[in-house]
């Protein structure tokens, strides 16, 4: 066989490669095409995802706005505004005009709306169009303030066809819906600036809404917002889509009368036909916009790329270069070999370079068939999970996950996931060790190429920190929502309590001054005696309300918490049946806190009772403990009011019935008893929390149905300090005929008090009026030796009553009586020159050894002078 020249070779060589850059040129054309495709159909899917997330935005915020009305309550027209502005300041609802509120009326409540806007603030407020209709709804709040969002006040949206057909879907569904597009309020003819409302339907708090009928009943209006389709284009591209024209139109007709918004350079009709084009369409709140795009020439300018016309340059030098080469291949071989052996060498790192990139990515990486069957991981996502890469291959992923997270994905093993387009999801997985990693799987189908689902390619990230945080904000979101109910029911306690010490006081003087004239043989001796007792537990009742109301004054001390526990105890023994065994358990290191004792006791007494009750007349055991613990920062935040730190622990525990779970968690909510009528109050436990709460420190407990209870009392250690030496009691002797006056406006309080000062030796003028005690002392300024007033008075307050007694005569000595001695009355008091305050429940117990001690202390002035 003749074999071929040389030149041969050189041509062969050539013509193929010219033909391989041919076919390398037309694939290049071909995938450019695609190219642009797939960056057409991402503009596509961008623009759709955007006004989809635009409007989501806008609902949310509306749903917002309707939990602003279902929390608040009745809203005013100054607190809508400032929620508005607030809202408004967030990227996200850039392009509303307005934001506004209609509460639905029946024709008889119109004139009475109308009066109440006019009132607040709106002189010019009428609903209109005018007209006598059955329901109307008339814009009552828009916000932001402007002059367009005003005009619109009064308005009834029910009157126009469009407006009402979207008010009365979003009525029956319960959720959002939106009008065709409309005209504003005040636009004369045709508008050039389509604008679209969105409204959502208000509920009367506590109806029923579980189907339309209920809904229906249970309306009470609606809040909305107003924006135009091309301010809401405008704030999410600006004056455009880049490289794209952009057509919005309201329904599926794709007409001049239905195009909502067009792009700059879609205003007139196109000069040809568009190299793309593409349809959507966008379904919100049962309404649907047509989305039409098409492509501009800076669009293929942007994403085009000479690909083909470089390979067809580089191709035909290459196969110039080819020939060359194959003319030196004829007669040197060697530079053939070394030029293959560089391509290979060349083919093995681009190889360790896509390894490199994918072990050492930050992200997990898996990816799986499609029975969902492990076919790769990388090494950071064996580090993530604990599991080596041999033994996760081959396994179903949903084997790695917990049953929820199976469940939430494509069922039990997770093998149906993807079969659409990419999507994102929050896994709960399962690692090796058995504890909980939290992931966000992106995932994305794997195409076998000829259509079908070949598998699942998914980055996992690890948002563990994340779901913490979230739980942990929750749980003080819980702790803050029953600090504000405390708080509230606290506030209303001590107004109550105030007016019922008035009461008090009379009833137990009375009662004390009948049984003092009657005697103890008398047959009616038995139920004075219960009165007074009903009395003094009355009394208790009222200073555990103040005590729960925080309003009671406290008597802060630096002071042992060991002999204050002792002497509770031994205080409790007296009154436990023997069944009980009362058990201490005190640290003897010596512990300080700043405490009130009084207080304190009571929280003591209020809790060892009820563990006594949680015995129900069995034999059981209570236990008061007493020791120091160092809280973490954890642990605080767990108690909810305590900073981390050293403490003093106090515990009381009972081995009795304990309580179920739903009971434990409104143990301290005030008046909610397990106790028979009768029996309980609600208020121990509650006052307990209070008390606490008031010395800087955080009570919790812990109990199991059937298992015992234990209350953990937790409060700040403080450095001791000398104490002060306490006071000698008042005595209350009999007086020497000195003269009083005793001025209180309620008669039955009057007669009490005459009574009690008589029997006690004093000439007492009792009056109801303050200006005739002040008239009496004017005229005769030396007849009294002391006055006793009452505080709350009409016309003259105890306060008023002193000052002007003051003017009159500086040394007559006055006392001023109350139901509620606040820390404002006690100063201004003393301003006022009053140095003598009595509890007006206490006053048949006190007010004998504090008259005593006044007049002592103005004979020893006088004697001093």
């Amino acid at each position: 066989m003749k074999r071929l020249s040389p030149l041969a070779w050189p041509l062969l060589v050539g013509a193929l490669a010219l033909g391989v850059t041919a076919w390398l040129w037309s694939h290049e054309r071909q995938t450019s095409e695609r190219h642009l495709r797939d960056n057409f159909d991402f503009g596509v899917r961008q623009a759709v995802t955007r006004v989809e997330q635009r409007m989501a935005s806008y609902e949310q915020m509306l749903r917002g706005t309707r939990g602003l009305f279902e929390v608040a309550g009745p809203v005013g027209r100054a607190g809508f505004s400032a929620y508005v502005d607030t809202l408004l300041g967030g990227a996200d609802f850039v392009g509303l005009r307005a934001i506004a509120y209609a509460p639905l009326l029946d024709a008889a409540q119109v004139e009475a709306h109308v009066a109440v806007q006019r009132a607040d603030g709106v002189p010019a407020y009428a609903v209109r169009p005018p007209g006598r209709r059955a329901q109307s709804a008339p814009v009552t709040y828009s916000a932001p303030v402007t002059s367009l969002t005003q005009n619109a006040l009064g308005y009834d949206p029910l009157s126009d066809p469009v407006r009402r057909d979207a008010m009365l879907q979003a009525r029956d569904s319960g959720g959002v819906a939106i009008t065709d597009r409309i005209q504003p309020i005040n636009a004369a003819g045709p508008s050039p600036e389509p604008s679209v409302l969105m409204y959502l339907p208000l509920y009367a708090a506590g109806r029923p809404t579980g189907d339309v009928a209920a809904r229906r009943a249970a309306l009470s209006g609606w809040v909305f917002v107003a924006f135009r389709v091309e301010d809401m284009m405008s704030s999410l591209y600006g004056e455009g889509t880049p490289g794209l024209d952009l057509r919005i139109y309201d329904g599926v007709r794709l007409d001049d009368a239905a195009l909502m918004y067009p792009s700059g350079a879609t205003a007139a009709a196109p000069a040809a036909p568009a190299r793309f084009e593409a349809q959507e369409y966008l379904g919100f709140a049962g309404h649907t916009w047509t989305l039409v795009l098409r492509s501009r020439p800076e669009f293929e300018q942007r994403h085009s790329s000479d690909s083909a016309r470089i390979i067809a340059v580089a191709g035909t030098g290459l196969s110039l270069l080819l020939a060359l080469l194959a003319w030196q291949l004829v007669t040197r071989r060697e530079r053939a070999h070394a030029a293959a052996q560089a391509m290979t060498r060349e083919l093995r790192e681009s190889t360790q370079r896509y390894r490199r990139i994918v072990e050492t990515a930050n992200e997990g990486i898996w990816a799986v068939d499609a029975e969902g069957r492990t076919t790769f991981v990388n090494p950071k996502l064996t580090q993530m999970l604990g599991w080596s890469v041999a033994q996760m291959l081959d396994r179903p992923w949903g084997e790695f996950m917990d049953e929820r997270s199976r469940s939430a994905l494509a069922g039990p093993e997770a093998t149906g996931l993807q079969r659409g387009p990419a999507e994102r999801h929050d896994v709960c997985f399962r690692k090796r060790d058995g504890s909980e990693l939290w992931a966000t799987l992106s995932t994305s189908p794997i195409d076998d190429g000829a259509g079908g689902h070949a598998g699942v390619l998914a980055m996992v990230t690890d948002v563990t920190e994340r779901k913490l945080a979230e739980a942990r904000r929750s749980l003080l979101e819980a702790q803050l929502r029953q600090s504000q109910k405390m708080e509230a029911i606290g506030t209303l306690a001590g107004g109550i309590a105030h007016d019922f010490n008035n009461i008090l006081a009379a009833i137990l003087g009375n009662v004390a001054l009948v049984q003092q004239e009657l005697g103890a043989g008398h047959g009616a001796a038995v139920r004075l005696e219960q009165i007074g007792r009903a009395g003094a537990r009355a009394r208790s009742l009222v200073q555990q309300i103040v005590a729960f109301s925080r309003q009671q004054p406290q008597a802060l001390v630096v002071q042992p918490l060991r002999p204050l526990l002792e002497e509770t105890v031994k205080l409790l023994r007296s009154t436990l049946p023997a069944l009980v065994e009362l058990e201490l358990r005190l640290s003897d290191a010596p512990l300080h806190i700043e405490a009130d004792a009084t207080q304190l006791q009571q929280v003591l007494m209020n809790l060892c009772t009820n563990a006594w009750h949680a015995l129900q007349g069995r034999t059981g055991r209570i236990v008061v403990g007493l020791d120091a613990v160092d809280l973490d920062a954890e642990a605080a935040d767990r108690l909810g009011a305590v900073a981390a730190g050293r403490h003093a622990h106090v515990w009381v525990s009972d081995d009795g019935c304990g309580m179920d779970e739903a009971t434990r968690a409104r143990v301290f909510e005030p008046f909610f008893t397990t106790k028979p009528v009768g029996q309980g109050t609600g208020l121990g436990l509650a006052v307990a929390h209070g008390i606490v709460s008031s010395h800087r420190g955080a009570i919790a407990v812990t109990s199991r149905l059937g298992e015992g209870s234990s209350f953990d009392l937790y409060f700040p250690l403080s450095t001791p300090v000398a104490a002060a030496p306490r006071a000698a009691p008042l005595a209350a002797p009999a007086g020497r005929g000195e003269r009083l006056l005793y001025v209180d406006d309620d008669p039955v309080m009057v007669l009490m008090v005459e009574g009690l000062l008589q029997r006690l030796g004093y000439r007492v003028s009792c009056t109801s009026d303050p200006r005739e005690a002040l008239a009496r002392v004017r005229a005769e300024p030396a007849a009294f030796d002391a006055v006793i007033t009452d505080f709350n008075m009409p016309e003259l307050s105890g306060l008023d009553l002193a000052q002007e007694l003051r003017l009159l005569r500086p040394d007559l000595p006055v006392v001023i009586s109350s139901g509620y001695l606040s820390e404002a009355l006690r100063q201004q008091a003393q301003q006022a020159g009053v140095l003598h305050l009595l509890q007006k429940e206490y006053t048949l117990e006190q007010l004998g050894a504090l008259l005593h001690e006044v007049l002592r202390e103005r004979r020893v002035t006088r004697v001093g002078g």
